[in-house]
């Protein structure tokens, strides 16, 4: 990481030149807790892929002041009311899911796989089910026109690069240009999508004021400050339309890289993988499948997929936050609008607090009696402070189940003759791995 090598130089705390704006970089636990917990650092920089795929600053992810804080509180409230402090709700939703792909790599054992394709599907239909109560098939035209324009808007971050934050430089480099313009056509094919959903939703919203899922409740809410006589604009189709293109996109490309990790780490380490399933047999036995009440009494699963998500580093530089007042840190000042990034792969990796921190090892994250760790301070892969990522809870139920279910039914195999894979990255907004695994399951 160049970032990482010039911060071994400068420190832990340095200023790069983007063009003619400044970034603040953060490659220390320690700093990124302190800045990031603050309320005045948790402000969003205007960026070229948030001004094309948030409208500039609407939605949760982009939104500012008293427009993301209303938002984002009722968004929590509504989906934690919705499953996500419910076990049994979210058991329910993502093993349906699990299932669903669990047949098709039943009916493909001894066969090499690609993942990919159905993993998104199935990662996709739990976060349709909450916002929208639906659910498709593998290979139903909507999700299929759907996911391609959501996975090419990932593909072409990576071309934007720097030029998110002086985009009118985008139109210096035809490769960022055209990404740009692919970047612009599928936001606008997702929000299409959704516009629809969202008028299909106003046709058939109950007229008890009941609420069947986000949606709904949103629209609900709308319509209870309508007749309340308020005049609310951080409420509106437009803001809802965002925001449920924001937990699309927080959800599901994260998740279903962290799941494809899982099984690249399996893959390299068959003695890992027998211990995950010896935990299984333990904990579960075959006569039922996991639950997320079982999480709690399987340490070494919750281990590996900390490990997995620490040496991944699915997001090695997080989102970029800036200052909404002057911020005092270390003896140094910065001004109201300054912008900071956490280097995460720099806290993930620093041999200070992580020994060997290359090797694999879901060891580090437990306790010497076998229980997990609960707090380990440099272990980022959410960052934290009020713009902590909002899937959290989902992410790492979703995590779980599809690994637990997995290893009590398959065991994944490299395919004969074919080279051992290897844990190498793909660079892009979101640390991916390569498409073809050479694997099997049996």
């Amino acid at each position: 990481m160049k970032l990482d090598a010039i911060g071994k130089k400068y420190g832990d705390i340095f200023t790069i030149g983007v063009f003619h704006k400044e970034l603040v970089i953060l490659r220390n636990w320690e700093l990124v807790r302190d800045i990031f917990g603050r309320l005045e650092a948790s402000g969003r920089p205007e960026t070229l892929i948030a001004r094309q795929v948030a409208l500039g600053d609407m939605g949760i992810v982009s939104a500012q002041g008293s427009l993301w804080q209303e938002n984002r509180r009722f968004t929590m409230r509504i989906l934690k009311d919705f499953g996500f402090g419910k076990r049994e709700a979210m058991d329910s939703i993502i093993r349906d899911s699990v299932l669903d792909l669990c047949r098709f790599l039943e009916e493909n054992q001894l066969r090499p796989l690609d993942l990919g394709p159905r993993l998104n599907v199935a990662v996709l239909n739990v976060i349709w089910k909450m916002t929208a109560d639906k659910q498709f098939p593998h290979g139903d035209s909507r999700m299929q026109y759907f996911m391609k324009s959501l996975m090419e808007v990932f593909k072409d971050s990576s071309y934007i690069g720097n030029f998110q934050w002086v985009p009118l430089l985008v139109y210096l480099w035809p490769p960022a240009l055209r990404a740009s313009q692919r970047i612009d056509r599928n936001a606008a094919a997702i929000a299409k999508i959704f516009s629809d959903e969202l008028e299909e939703h106003k046709r058939n919203l109950p007229s008890s004021g009941g609420s069947n899922d986000y949606i709904d409740a949103y629209l609900t809410e709308m319509a209870q400050q309508k007749a309340r006589g308020e005049v609310n604009p951080n409420f509106s189709e437009i803001e809802l339309r965002v925001i449920i293109s924001d937990l699309f996109i927080a959800g599901s490309e994260t998740t279903t890289n962290t799941i494809r990790w899982c099984v690249l780490f399996l893959l390299c380490h068959p003695e890992i993988q027998e211990k995950l399933q010896a935990e299984v047999d333990s904990v579960v036995g075959p006569e039922r499948l996991p639950s997320l009440d079982d999480r709690d009494r399987m340490y070494y699963m919750q281990a590996f997929i900390m490990e997995v998500q620490r040496l991944a580093n699915l997001l090695p530089f997080g989102l970029p936050h800036f200052a909404t007042e002057d911020i005092e840190v270390t003896g140094l000042r910065f001004p109201k609008g300054t912008s900071f990034l956490a280097n995460v792969w720099s806290c993930h990796m620093d041999p200070k607090f992580w020994p060997d921190p290359e090797k694999f090892d879901p060891g580090r994250f437990l306790n010497p009696d076998g229980s997990v760790k609960t707090k380990v301070p440099s272990f980022l892969p959410f960052l934290l402070g009020k713009r902590q990522c909002l899937g959290e809870s989902l992410a790492l139920m979703e995590l779980f189940l599809f690994l637990a279910i997995f290893m009590q039914k398959f065991t994944f195999r490299t395919t004969t003759g074919r080279p051992h894979p290897k844990a190498e990255a793909v660079g892009g907004l979101i640390t991916g791995i390569g498409d073809d695994l050479g694997w099997k399951t049996s």
